[in-house]
């Protein structure tokens, strides 16, 4: 693996997605190359990853040679970065086959409460916890930042517009927003997880393809300058390398 290499080991298919475009708009660059493992099939959902991990796990190959790692990791239900980051890696040791993550202890990284890192004989490892903050909504992940975007009255309709020209965007912005969350609460119900509202807007813009295009696209038109800010804490756990 080369030293200018980042070896990406991320939950789903639109972290993967949404940081390619992060790196094509030269967002999340900084003269390195990302990857994903080689031979190892895409995974979906945080089981997935610790079970590729545990049971072939690709980081063996790099205690000899070295390498940088960055996990993208959905805080979800747990109480904090911390938290996530502790569970990940009980359930490392818990499952590991070879002994690899007894050997690991991520340190808080100073440039986020969020940022995770461990580095040693030329292994540098860099955890990202997704935590985005919905109002109403407790669960935090990566969905978070996609809505963050869509929410921003100051850039949703140009971005959108751009996803689909031919349709009264402002109308279905408001569909996707307010009137899709009135007729949940008043069925009583709300929004628990950023992915179902992620869903509306995909609904009321009745686009044909699935939440991972549809995020990558949103993230294709936001302003650079926007996605600087929504996306910081990536940037800066990027960087760390």
């Amino acid at each position: 693996m080369s030293p200018a290499e980042v070896l990406i080991i991320a939950e789903g298919a639109t972290e993967r997605e949404v940081g390619n475009v992060l790196y094509q708009k030269g967002i999340l660059h900084n003269g390195l190359t990302s990857r994903l493992p080689s031979g190892i099939r895409q995974r979906e959902g945080y089981d997935a990853v610790v079970d590729i991990l545990t049971r072939a796990n690709p980081l063996l190959a790099l205690q000899g040679t070295g390498g940088n790692v960055l996990f993208m990791l959905d805080q979800e239900d747990s109480p904090s970065p911390l938290d996530r980051k502790d569970q990940f890696l009980r359930d490392l040791q818990q499952r590991d086959k070879y002994g690899f993550w007894h050997g690991i202890l991520f340190a808080h990284s100073l440039v986020g409460v969020n940022i995770f890192e461990y580095q040693a004989n030329n292994l540098h490892l860099v955890l990202h916890i997704s935590d985005a903050i919905v109002p109403g909504i407790s669960r935090r992940d990566f969905d978070g930042y996609i809505l963050s975007i869509l929410q921003n009255s100051n850039i949703n309709q140009q971005v959108v517009s751009r996803i689909d020209e031919r349709q009264n965007c402002q109308q279905l912005l408001h569909k996707a927003e307010i009137e899709f969350t009135n007729l949940m609460v008043s069925n009583g119900y709300s929004w628990t997880h950023a992915k179902s509202w992620l869903y509306a807007y995909i609904t009321a813009f009745q686009y044909r393809r699935s939440h991972v295009w549809f995020a990558r696209d949103v993230v294709k038109y936001t302003p650079d300058d926007e996605l600087r800010q929504v996306f910081a804490s990536l940037i800066a756990a990027w960087n760390r390398f």
